[in-house]
């Protein structure tokens, strides 16, 4: 409880009018302005490390900033090229949605099949069975490989079906200028590799039908012969359905928007820059901390030099006299230009 000390006649004293600033109020002057120096140097030495931790991330966080500018532009770009074919050259995919995912699936179960095949005949005719896997491995794989010669056909049929004149694209087809304007130069190679992948065929189906033949006799090795010549048919023909160069180009395009995305996002989400901000988050809440608390250190000196005031009123009067705008420590100037 705040009280005035009661006098022997009724009514206030005024601070004398010829009394100067005491020793007392410039001793508490120079406490408050201690104590808004003080904090904030306390608050330099509490926020140094974070400071030295986000200075010395400043060479990574430029360098990384620099990155994810380029790579924001990759993947504007990415997208940009994979929106602009889909809305070209859409209207030319045949490949219908599940074609692709079904060739991935059934072409390895044909390799294992042919594989199967040759390696327990090999195991059964006496080879060593790591040696039997490796060639039965091999010549699976060759027969599906011959069938791919498929995908080769498909996509020739194709180009002859969306050939036009140069003069007839638009502006926007003209970028894909390579998928209309082909020309018939492939075609013997295409010739060439379907001869070989014929021939790749019959030496298959005569090597297991050779092979079975003198363990089981020539039934089972024509059968197993002619299901050699199957896969490799089937390859082809599996080869064939999935092959869309258009539906490809799209994909492509699309795998280049996501890998440009993934690549954004791991630069976005690096260390140094989220170790630097981090940081000099921590160091500027830091140093306003100890700033307030510097200023309400003052404020709180500033009532103690009130209080001797108060204290010795005997000497300084109770307050000031009516029309004075306010007393020595009030009208102080406070640091950073404040009254």
């Amino acid at each position: 409880m705040v009280s005035l000390p009661r006098l022997d006649e009724v009514g206030g004293h005024p601070r004398p009018c010829g009394l100067g600033v005491t020793y007392a109020e410039e001793e508490y002057h120079a406490l408050a302005d201690e104590q808004e120096l003080t904090w904030p140097a306390e608050g330099e030495r509490a926020a140094r490390r974070y400071q030295v931790r986000a200075r010395g991330c400043d060479r990574a966080s430029a360098a990384t900033a620099f990155l994810l500018g380029e790579s924001e532009q990759d993947v504007r770009e990415a997208h940009a090229d994979h929106q602009h074919a889909a809305r070209v050259l859409m209207p030319y995919v045949r490949r219908g949605p599940g074609e692709k995912l079904r060739y991935w699936l059934c072409w390895p179960l044909l390799w294992f099949g042919d594989t199967a095949g040759v390696w327990s005949a090999a195991v059964i005719h006496g080879e060593i069975v790591y040696i039997a896997f490796g060639q039965a491995f091999a010549a699976g794989l060759a027969a599906v490989c011959a069938g791919l010669v498929g995908s080769e056909l498909k996509d020739l049929r194709m180009a002859r079906a969306r050939r036009r004149d140069a003069e007839s694209l638009s502006e926007d087809e003209l970028r894909y200028r390579r998928l209309f304007t082909g020309t018939d130069e492939g075609v013997g190679i295409v010739k060439l590799i379907g001869l070989l992948s014929l021939t790749v065929v019959a030496l298959l189906a005569v090597g297991i039908f050779a092979l079975r033949s003198g363990i089981e006799g020539s039934l089972s090795g024509l059968t197993f012969g002619l299901f050699a010549a199957a896969t490799a048919i089937g390859s082809g023909l599996l080869g064939y359905s999935a092959s869309d160069e258009v539906a490809d180009l799209l994909s492509a395009l699309a795998k280049h928007a996501r890998r440009a995305e993934k690549r954004h996002l791991k630069f976005a989400s690096a260390s140094p820059p989220k170790l630097q901000a981090e940081a000099e988050e921590a160091a500027r809440s830091i140093l306003a901390e100890y700033q307030l608390r510097g200023q309400a250190a003052g404020k709180r000196v500033e009532s103690l030099g009130w209080r001797i005031q108060r204290r010795n009123a005997q000497v300084l009067g109770h307050g000031y006299p009516a029309g004075e705008p306010g007393g020595i420590i009030v009208r102080r100037p406070h640091r950073g230009g404040l009254a």
